[in-house]
This record gives C-alpha cells, sequence and structure tokens, in this order.
C-alpha cells in the first residue's frame, strides 16, 4: 500500500476515533479529557481539509458519514436541553400547548405520572423547568415527531438525530450546487459538515443550528440563482427553527433593493407569522417572549466584553446590573447593525456575505450569552468569504466547557480561560482584516475557484 493512502487512512481513522472519544465521554466535567479529544479532532480535520485533493468527493462523504454516524450513538453528554425538547414534543402528543405552562406548573398540577416524563422532568435543568418554552413551531415539529413513536428516551434522541442530519444532508446537497454554481471547488463545504463542532453539537448533542445553516444554504442557493420567492420560503423555516436568522434580513435590502426586498420581506413573513400562530396564541405570546428574554436578562456565558461590564457595574451597585445592562448593551449593538447594513451597497454575492458575516459577528462579541454553537451560523456565512477567523473560533469557543468543570463563571480559571480565547482570536482577527482575508492562501475562497472550461 502507497505511504499516501496509509497517512489518508490514519487521518480518517484518526479523526472518527476522536469523534467518538468526545462523544463517548458522559461526564461533562471531565474538562480534560474532552477537551483533548476535541483537540485532536480538530487536527485530523484541518489535516484532512489540506489534504483535500488527494481525496474522491465520495470518500469525504463516508468519512463524514462515519463521523456523524459514531455521534448518533450515545446520549448528548455536553447538553441537558434535548429533555426539553422530548418534553414539549410529548405535550403536544398529549394536547397540551406547550406555551400555556412551564413544566413545573405541570409538575405542581399532578401532569407527571408516567415513568417516561418522570426521567425527561427529573432531567431538565431547573431553569428549563421554571420557563415557558422558547422554541419556534417548526423546531417544535421535530421534537413531536421525535416523541411520537416510543417512550424511551434513547430511542427518541437517536430518532431526533437521525431528523437533524437527514435535514444536513438537504443543506450540504443544496451548499454544494451553489458552490458549483460559482465555479467553487465542492471541498469547500467540508469546512462547516466535517467540522467537529458542528457533528459534536449538532449531531452529538442535538442543538438545532445544523439545521437552521442547512436551510439557510438551501436558501442561499435559490436567492443567488434568482428563484427569491423559494428562497423568502426557505428563509422563513430557517427562522422558525432559530430566530437569529433575522438578522440577516437586514442585509438584503442594500443588496436586492426595495422593491424586491420587500417582496422578500413579506414572504418570508407570511411564513414565520403564519406558522408561528399554528401554536403562539395572544394568550401566550408573552409566555414566549418572556422565555425569550432570558437572553438578554439572565443568561451569561462565555461573553467577554458583556461580563466585564457586568464587574464595572458591581463598583458602582450592590447587585448584579445583568437586567439593565444587558438590554443596553443589546440595543446598542442592534442599532449598530442596523447602520452597518446600511452602508455601502454590496454589488457581488461575495460583498453581501462578507457584510452579513461581520454584521453577525458583532451581533456574537457583544451579546451576554455564546454557546459553543452559536458559532455555527457565522462559520457557515465564512464559507463564501476570504475570512477564516470562524474556523478558528470554532475550535477556541469549545474550551469554553471549562466552566462545567468550576461550575463557576465568575471564577479567576474561567475568566482567564475566556480572556485567553478571546485574546487569540481578536489577534487573528486583527491579522485577517489587514491582509483582507485568511495568512493560510489554502483557506482562502479564492484557492477553492475553478478554471473555467473553454467553450
Amino acid at each position: 500500500m502507497e505511504r499516501g493512502k496509509i497517512w489518508r487512512l490514519a487521518l480518517a481513522f484518526g479523526f472518527i476515533a476522536s469523534i467518538f472519544l468526545v462523544n463517548f465521554e458522559a461526564d461533562r466535567t471531565n474538562f480534560s479529557f474532552i477537551a483533548s479529544f476535541y483537540a485532536l479532532a480538530f487536527v485530523f480535520f484541518i489535516l484532512i481539509i489540506r489534504e483535500r485533493n488527494s481525496y474522491n468527493f465520495s470518500h469525504l462523504i463516508i468519512l463524514a458519514g462515519a463521523a456523524h454516524f459514531v455521534s448518533m450513538l450515545y446520549a448528548p453528554n455536553l447538553s441537558d436541553d434535548y429533555y426539553r425538547f422530548l418534553w414539549d414534543g410529548e405535550l403536544t402528543w398529549s394536547g397540551i400547548n406547550v406555551f400555556d405552562f412551564t413544566p413545573i406548573e405541570l409538575h405542581d398540577q399532578g401532569y407527571v405520572q408516567t415513568a417516561y416524563l418522570k426521567d425527561l422532568y427529573v432531567g431538565m435543568s431547573d431553569l428549563s423547568k421554571d420557563n415557558y418554552s422558547c422554541y419556534p413551531p417548526v423546531n417544535q415539529l421535530y421534537f413531536i415527531v421525535s416523541s411520537g413513536f416510543t417512550s424511551s428516551v434513547a430511542t427518541n434522541v437517536f430518532i431526533m438525530k437521525l431528523l437533524i442530519v437527514l435535514t444536513e444532508i438537504g443543506g450540504l446537497i443544496y451548499l454544494r450546487k451553489l458552490f458549483l454554481h460559482f465555479n467553487i471547488e465542492p471541498t469547500r463545504l467540508w469546512l462547516l459538515f466535517m467540522n467537529p463542532l458542528l457533528i459534536i453539537e449538532c449531531t452529538g448533542n442535538v442543538h438545532f443550528e445544523g439545521v437552521m445553516i442547512s436551510l439557510l444554504c438551501i436558501s442561499f442557493y435559490f436567492l443567488f440563482t434568482k428563484k427569491n420567492g423559494m428562497s423568502a420560503l426557505i428563509f422563513g423555516l430557517a427562522v422558525q427553527i432559530k430566530l437569529v436568522p433575522l438578522l440577516l434580513l437586514l442585509f438584503l435590502l442594500r443588496y436586492m433593493g426595495w422593491k424586491k426586498a420587500f417582496l422578500y420581506y413579506i414572504v418570508s413573513g407570511f411564513v414565520i407569522v403564519g406558522l408561528g400562530m399554528t401554536m403562539i396564541y395572544p394568550r401566550n405570546v408573552l409566555h414566549f417572549l418572556e422565555s425569550l428574554s432570558l437572553y438578554f436578562r439572565v443568561f451569561e456565558f462565555n461573553s467577554f466584553i458583556f461580563y466585564n461590564y457586568i464587574e464595572f457595574g458591581k463598583l458602582f451597585v450592590d447587585y448584579n446590573p445583568v437586567q439593565i445592562i444587558g438590554p443596553i448593551l443589546s440595543g446598542a449593538t442592534m442599532i449598530t447593525i442596523v447602520f452597518y447594513s446600511f452602508g455601502r451597497k454590496p454589488r457581488t454575492w461575495q460583498q453581501l456575505v462578507t457584510r452579513m458575516m461581520f454584521g453577525f459577528f458583532l451581533y456574537m462579541f457583544f451579546g451576554s450569552t455564546l454557546h459553543p454553537w452559536y458559532v455555527l451560523p457565522l462559520l457557515t456565512l465564512s464559507l463564501f468569504t476570504n475570512y477564516t477567523f470562524p474556523v478558528l473560533w470554532s475550535f477556541l469557543i469549545f474550551f469554553s466547557y471549562f466552566f462545567y468543570s468550576v461550575g463557576d463563571g465568575s471564577s479567576f480559571e474561567v475568566r482567564a480561560l475566556v480572556t485567553i480565547e478571546y485574546i487569540i482570536l481578536l489577534i487573528y482577527l486583527v491579522i485577517e482584516l489587514k491582509q483582507k482575508g485568511s495568512p493560510f492562501k489554502n483557506f482562502r475562497l479564492e484557492s477553492y475557484f475553478q478554471p473555467r472550461s473553454e467553450s
């Protein structure tokens, strides 16, 4: 067997094994084990991307598929959100609107009687028990389907993972078609779909950013192939999974012009509102908004800017000022993004997506809560640009899980690690801004453009 083939097989085996071991470790407080194998998986991932031209595209599909498959074999180990997902699905099957009651209210009313519901209730975090659902109706559809077959948590989680992967396959197919449309090597898509963060957080830990970004990829395909109506419809579905894509609508106005953008907004809005009205009514809309507001008033995680604002505020008041500073900082960030979106008119698809990427970066950087999987939309947008700082961030941000081994977000160790994460990220970002893209030529978009064949 030739040496190159042995090397490629070794990379593939090391990548899959590392992904497997990250998912295999059930104790998320065992940070050293999880972080070590995540770092190893990322090293193998980068080496595979560098060797991409040595692999057949079908071989990369098999490799990515194997990595996703091993992530489906175990219960999520880094998040307990899946208990709430299955809880919401079970409520809907029972004829109860998930936006009408909190889990603790239903528990106090004697609703939690079966062994299955007791397992779900016990598995949920206290914060989830105390609050209404914040997941839009299309996202709820995944919960409903996952809960419709058995009363086994393990089986239903596997079904949920399968649904996520099937949607991601759709996103991969349309992203490949879009890259071919732009004459870009399809191997570019593996920066996203083979990224350890996507595999571990979406397939392994059932976070629905994988579904949302897949729908965005499909929407972008129709947008850039001049099928605006279909693009707007799919975009509305993406918003019905996660609300954050709404930020991107701002950037379409300057790119499309008032008339086309207005029609795009109407179609997307009709989908978003129409589907929302299937579960959200005047009687419970405040419950839904109340849960969403937690991200601005209560939640704090892995936010360097926000945390330092809070510490500064504590010098002047004798209470945690998050409820005041959170909305103020979020409002200021949104105003900044609005002004940025109305800046210079993007004349090409690359300019449009680059502006979307930096607008989304501003939203994330100044946010109060930044879980690792939140970086995935930014990573998706970066595929259409020369910038690779989101790839670096998809590596660095995973180390925020150190929080769970300490249990105190204000501890010196956690603060130090978050500071290191952001310093490295910002230094690399400055380098890329000066060079107008990645300093590593093999990772720049321009290195993926294929020479056009002579007609």
